[in-house]
């Protein structure tokens, strides 16, 4: 049984949908791409690109991620 097979036959038992893109490193303008449902692999896709680009984002522009304020120190707690 190749990595493949063994991959698709251990989520085909534990998810309903997957989808599964590998990449040959001989080939790396080609790949190859596995999926259990058809119509399920469009929404798979579509919504792991919009988190793939988010995550993108975030790693490009770490500052538009986290907001600094900056608070002023008080010499005594206001109780």
């Amino acid at each position: 049984m190749t990595p493949i097979e063994s991959a698709r036959a251990h989520l085909g038992e534990h998810y309903k949908n997957y989808v599964i893109i590998v990449q040959d490193d001989d080939n790396p303008s080609l790949f190859d791409m596995f999926f259990s449902d058809p119509y399920a692999t469009t929404g798979l896709l579509v919504e792991g690109s919009k988190y793939h680009h988010s995550l993108m984002n975030a790693m490009n522009h770490p500052e538009d991620v986290i907001e600094w304020v900056e608070e002023e120190e008080d010499e005594e707690p206001d109780f």
